[in-house]
């Protein structure tokens, strides 16, 4: 069983380790080589805001393991506006889990608490062509493939009520 809660500056070092480990197994990519700087900034904003009770568009979430109450996973969810700049969807920008806690279901467990979390609003999720298990989770919720660059990346999207 995951306890899901809002990342702390704290969570910061594990989650970037799973991006550094998403970026050389390809589910991840950065265009700039100190994007990944850039992301720890975002990210130690995020957990700034939310530690200060302000508002903001990024959810840090991290999920932890009941019994060990070690963190295994995260998620970044980033709210995104329409045409006319207001609150459209969340789009899942960032989804993983360690390496070791892989193949245990928790991947579907994390989703559903996001699903939970955020009733009523439509989830997007793009997906690298190296993102295979995150494509296969997304599609078994009902998300559907919304555009398909020709580079491969997917976006899938549903309407969660």
């Amino acid at each position: 069983m995951l306890e899901m809660r809002f990342g702390k500056n704290s969570d910061l070092p594990f989650i970037l380790n799973l991006v550094r480990a998403g970026v050389a197994t390809g589910v991840f990519f950065f265009s700039e080589s100190n994007a990944c700087n850039e992301l720890e900034k975002e990210l130690e904003l995020v957990t700034q805001k939310h530690k200060a009770n302000e508002l903001g568009a990024d959810f840090l979430f991290v999920f932890d393991d009941q019994a060990t109450k070690k963190p295994v996973g995260f998620t970044l969810l980033t709210g995104r506006n329409d045409s006319a700049g207001f609150a459209s969807h969340l789009e899942i920008r960032m989804f993983a889990i360690a390496a070791e806690d892989q193949g245990k279901g928790l991947a579907k467990e994390m989703l559903t608490s996001v699903i939970k979390a955020t009733p009523g609003h439509r989830l997007d999720a793009s997906c690298l062509p190296a993102a295979i298990k995150m494509m296969r989770l997304l599609t078994g919720f009902g998300f559907v493939v919304t555009d398909e660059t020709r580079g491969g990346k997917k976006t899938f999207s549903t309407q969660i009520s």
